[in-house]
């Protein structure tokens, strides 16, 4: 019996093993570059931002921080801490006893893991900010976001309710930077079949920064990126155990007003 043995030349094109088929090639996804590439961006802007606003003149108190002469003295200029009703008259956004309210829209970048399994997509955002003072705020949001898995049916989805800390890095005219850190509770949902989900409750921290654009007295807008880490956990399921959490960013615009 004659064995008829069959070599195989990687140079041919037009060879194919009838045994053993090539893998699909993967290609690596980019959204996770980008979305770090964009926080590494913006923590630069806004160090250099911070440092400007230390050894430039022309970064100064917002329009709304009026002073007036300290008694007993000169020439002396000193803060005028306002009452409740001259802070009130004198609103602006992210000003000291401000209420502020956004609703925030843009680009979730899935990262690791969950990158590689399902698609980038639009996402929505609420915002809510209580100025507490010139430069601290406190922050509370609650967003959304919905992702499909390739060719499939089933996909992943997730809410977030965050509070944190807002600072202010300076005031130059209308604009204001800012960066925030904080953490919340996150609802991310998997999809197993067809008809059939895995969810969980997990905590989790956010880090990010922005700018916002003062448009008059009451109403602002702005543009923000931020980094979240969904602490992980383990769920079983009908197909076997299914892995929860992980890291994602988004880019988002807003525009709000003030009360």
């Amino acid at each position: 019996m004659n064995t008829k043995q069959v070599s195989w030349n990687s140079a041919s094109p037009g060879f194919q093993c009838p045994q053993h088929e090539a893998a699909p090639r993967v290609l690596p996804r980019k959204s996770g570059l980008v979305a770090f590439g964009l926080l590494g961006l913006t923590a630069l802007v806004l160090s250099s931002v911070a440092a400007q606003a230390a050894t430039t003149s022309s970064w100064s108190r917002p329009s709304w921080a009026a002073v007036e002469p300290a008694s007993g003295s000169k020439g002396v200029t000193t803060a005028r801490k306002p009452s409740v009703r001259q802070s009130r008259y004198n609103l602006a956004p992210f000003a000291p006893e401000s209420h502020n309210v956004a609703l925030a829209v843009g680009q979730v970048f899935l990262m690791g893991d969950l990158g590689s399994r399902f698609d980038d997509n639009l996402g929505f955002q609420i915002d809510y900010t209580y100025g507490v003072s010139e430069i601290f705020g406190f922050a509370a949001s609650l967003g959304r976001s919905g992702h499909d898995r390739a060719l499939q049916k089933t996909g992943y989805s997730q809410w977030n309710l965050q509070t944190g800390l807002r600072t202010n890095l300076t005031w130059f005219d209308k604009a204001v930077p800012y960066a925030k850190v904080g953490f919340g509770f996150y609802r991310p949902s998997m999809g197993v079949t067809d008809e059939s989900t895995v969810s969980s409750l997990l905590f989790g921290f956010h880090l990010g920064g922005g700018i916002d654009l003062q448009l008059s007295n009451e109403f602002f807008f702005g543009a923000g990126l931020t980094f979240h880490d969904i602490f992980g956990t383990t769920e079983q399921s009908a197909n076997g155990p299914i892995e929860l959490g992980g890291s994602y960013a988004t880019f988002l615009v807003h525009a709000g007003m003030a009360f």
